[in-house]
C-alpha cells in the first residue's frame, strides 16, 4: 500500500539519540512523515512512547555501521514504496573525555569509523536511492564545529569531525551531477537534548533550534554549500570552501 501522507517522508538515521530525536519531534511537529532508523528496537521502542507514538512515525531497526548493513537498510526503504523529502544522519559514539595522547590508536580508530566509516556508508547508500526514487531530496549529515579548533578534553572528537568536514565536501563535489541536495550541518557548539538536560548550561544550543535548522534547508536550500553553520539563535548559513 502506498503511504498516504501528503508530505514526502523524511529518513532520520540515528533517530534514538540525544539531537536526532529532537530533530524527529521536530520534524513531526512541521507535518513531515518520519521514518526513524535506529539500531535496537528497545530505544526506538522507547523514542515513540516519548512522542506519543504518532502515525506518521514509522520505526526502522537498521545500521549504517557496515556496507552491508547500509544496504539491507535501503531494502527496508524502498519496501516503504514512499517519496522522501531528505535524510538526516545523526550518528556517533558518545564524545568520552580524556587526552587523546593518553589513547591508543584502536580508540581513535573506533571513533574514526563510528563517526566518518558509518556517514560514508549512509551516503554511498542514500544518495543513489534519492537520485533514482526521489529527486531534489536532501542528504544532511550532522556534524560539529569542533573541527575549527580542537576541543580540550576531547582531541579525538575534533579529529573525527574534521574528518567529516572533508568526507561532506568530497561527496557533495562527487554528487553534484546528482538530483540530490548534499550537505553537512556543522553545529556551532554544545546541544542541549533530553539526554543531556540535567547538566546542560543555559548558553548551550537548544535541539528545537537544531531541528528548526534541519527544515529550513529541507524547504530552501538550494544544496549548493557542502558545508553549512549553525549558531544558537541562529539560521544556517553557508560556510565558504
Amino acid at each position: 500500500m502506498r503511504s498516504v501522507f501528503m508530505k514526502s517522508s523524511v529518513i532520520v538515521i540515528g533517530a534514538s539519540g540525544g539531537i536526532g530525536s529532537g530533530v524527529v519531534a521536530s520534524l513531526l511537529a512541521e507535518g513531515y512523515p518520519v521514518v526513524a532508523v535506529g539500531r535496537h528496537r528497545d530505544t526506538l521502542l522507547n523514542l515513540a512512547d516519548r512522542l506519543g507514538r504518532p502515525a506518521a512515525l514509522t520505526l526502522l531497526t537498521a545500521s549504517v555501521e557496515s556496507d552491508s548493513g547500509a544496504k539491507d537498510l535501503v531494502q527496508q526503504l524502498v519496501a516503504l514504496r514512499r517519496r522522501f523529502a531528505g535524510a538526516v544522519v545523526a550518528i556517533g559514539p558518545e564524545a568520552d573525555c580524556g587526552r587523546l595522547l593518553d589513547r591508543d590508536g584502536i580508540f581513535l580508530e573506533d571513533h574514526l569509523h563510528a563517526h566518518v566509516v558509518a556517514q560514508f556508508n549512509a551516503a554511498r547508500a542514500l544518495i543513489p536511492l534519492f537520485a533514482q526514487h526521489s529527486p531534489n531530496a536532501l542528504y544532511l549529515g550532522i556534524a560539529s564545529a569542533a573541527t575549527e579548533h580542537p576541543w580540550c578534553g576531547y582531541g579525538h572528537f575534533s579529529v573525527t569531525n574534521a574528518a567529516l568536514r572533508m568526507l561532506a565536501k568530497v561527496v557533495h563535489g562527487e554528487s553534484r551531477d546528482l538530483p540530490v541536495r548534499v550537505q553537512q550541518l556543522a553545529l556551532a557548539g554544545l546541544v542541549r537534548t533530553w539526554r543531556n538536560g540535567d547538566c546542560a548550561c543555559s548558553e548551550w544550543m537548544d535541539v528545537d533550534s537544531v531541528g528548526r535548522g534541519v527544515i529550513d534547508l529541507l524547504q530552501h536550500s538550494d544544496g549548493s554549500a557542502a558545508v553549512v553553520h549553525l549558531r544558537a539563535g541562529g539560521s544556517p548559513e553557508p560556510v565558504p570552501d
